[in-house]
């Protein structure tokens, strides 16, 4: 009697490889937040929103307003208004109408928050590093290569 095999036909495989990237994506994703949530709440007092928002304002460097930061950070203006607002009492940033127009509010970065990140970003840059030891440099190239084709195909889309 012929030995059966129990694979799988190619386009059922195929289906499944998708789910199953899909998958490894989200874990990988949510096991990397949760350390960095960790690493920054220890270093510095801040969620991982809130040092987005950060992040996001010292890159820029002339401040942003909440429509630029929401479509940066790809997060509703009502979740923004309450991260504003606890940065803006932390003492890290501030509203401040636009020179051009002044029914604009622009979220600019205060000296304590720009010297916060000054200190932030060499960390969190050292922290990403550790997080991926486990990938050689010719497996990051790779992903970032493949990550990024996947990016501008799902940009295409929508």
């Amino acid at each position: 009697m012929p030995e059966k095999h129990l694979t799988a036909p190619p386009a059922a495989a195929d289906k499944n490889i998708s789910v199953s990237n899909w998958l490894r994506l989200v874990r990988v994703y949510n096991l990397m937040c949760k350390e960095l949530r960790s690493r920054l709440k220890e270093q510095s007092g801040c969620t991982l929103p809130q040092f987005d928002v950060l992040a996001q304002l010292h890159r820029f460097g002339r401040g942003m307003t909440f429509v630029e930061l929401s479509r940066e950070l790809l997060v509703t203006s009502g979740n923004l208004t309450g991260i504003v607002d606890r940065l803006t009492a932390m003492g890290h940033v501030t509203r401040q109408p636009d020179q051009r127009d002044r029914r604009v509010i622009r979220v600019v970065l205060t000296p304590g928050g720009a010297d916060l990140m000054e200190q932030l970003l060499p960390r969190h840059s050292a922290d990403l590093e550790d997080l991926l030891h486990a990938l050689s440099a010719a497996d990051q190239q790779a992903l970032q290569r493949v990550l990024g084709k996947l990016r501008v195909s799902l940009q295409s889309v929508g």
